[in-house]
C-alpha cells in the first residue's frame, strides 16, 4: 500500500511538467514580465500626490485629458501659461 502511495505521488510530480520544456522561451518570458513589473513599479504615485489630489505635470503639446464618452477626465497639468483645451485634449 505504502510503495503504490509514493509511485502515484512521483508520477503525479512528473505529470505536472511538460515532457520538453522551452526553456528560452520560458526565460523570455520571465524577462519580459519581469521589465514590465520594474515599470508599474517606477510608475507608483507618490502618497501626498494620492492625498492632495494633485495630478502630474504634463509638457505643451502633451495629451493632458482624455475622454470617455460625454464625460472628460484630466490626465495631468498643464505648466504656467499653458491650458488644457479640451476639444484637442492637449496642452496649448
Amino acid at each position: 500500500m505504502e510503495s503504490s502511495k509514493v509511485e502515484l505521488d512521483t508520477r503525479a510530480i512528473r505529470d505536472f511538467y511538460p515532457k520538453d520544456p522551452n526553456l528560452t522561451s520560458q526565460k523570455q518570458l520571465l524577462g519580459a514580465l519581469q521589465e514590465v513589473l520594474e515599470k508599474l513599479q517606477t510608475k507608483r504615485i507618490p502618497p501626498w500626490e494620492k492625498k492632495f489630489g494633485q495630478v502630474p505635470m504634463c509638457d505643451l503639446g502633451e495629451q493632458c485629458a482624455i475622454r470617455k464618452g460625454s464625460r472628460i477626465g484630466k490626465m495631468c497639468d498643464c505648466p504656467r501659461g499653458a491650458f488644457c483645451n479640451f476639444f484637442l485634449l492637449k496642452c496649448l
